[in-house]
């Protein structure tokens, strides 16, 4: 497993998180005055990257303490569900302000990513039972 390259791309994908949180808190709400409903969105897409990006150095440090093997299609399916939920939550939320005919698609991109998280825990549950 690639720990190092893994530890890094969760370090980011947490810096990107912990960023646009800050983007929706202070200029979305307040000097682009986005609904509530929309900042919430935003907001499930920040939790829900950090939630992931927290997984995954748990994940490593899990395989690597206790030897579990093949933990790398989970940690794929959590950036890629990450990618695909919370990227589209963004880009939706944003698609408020740019109006966007052609973003109107990501609607049903947004629950493949959550799909691709609850595979990515259900495969390390199937990883850690031995």
């Amino acid at each position: 497993m690639k720990t190092h390259k893994y530890f890094k791309l969760a370090a980011i994908s947490m810096v990107i998180a912990i960023a646009l949180g800050a983007m929706g808190a202070h200029y979305l709400k307040e000097t682009l005055g986005l609904p509530s409903d929309k900042l919430d969105s935003w907001k499930t897409g920040v939790l829900y990257q950090v939630i992931h990006s927290l997984s995954i150095f748990i994940v490593i440090l899990l395989a690597t303490t206790f030897k579990i093997d093949k933990v790398g299609a989970v940690i794929n399916l959590f950036f890629i569900g990450m990618l695909l939920f919370s990227g589209s939550i963004y880009l939706l939320t944003l698609n408020y302000i740019w109006q966007i005919d052609a973003l109107k698609f990501l609607g049903p991109i947004t629950p493949i990513g959550g799909l691709l998280f609850i595979s990515g825990w259900v495969l390390l549950f199937f990883r850690l039972k031995k």
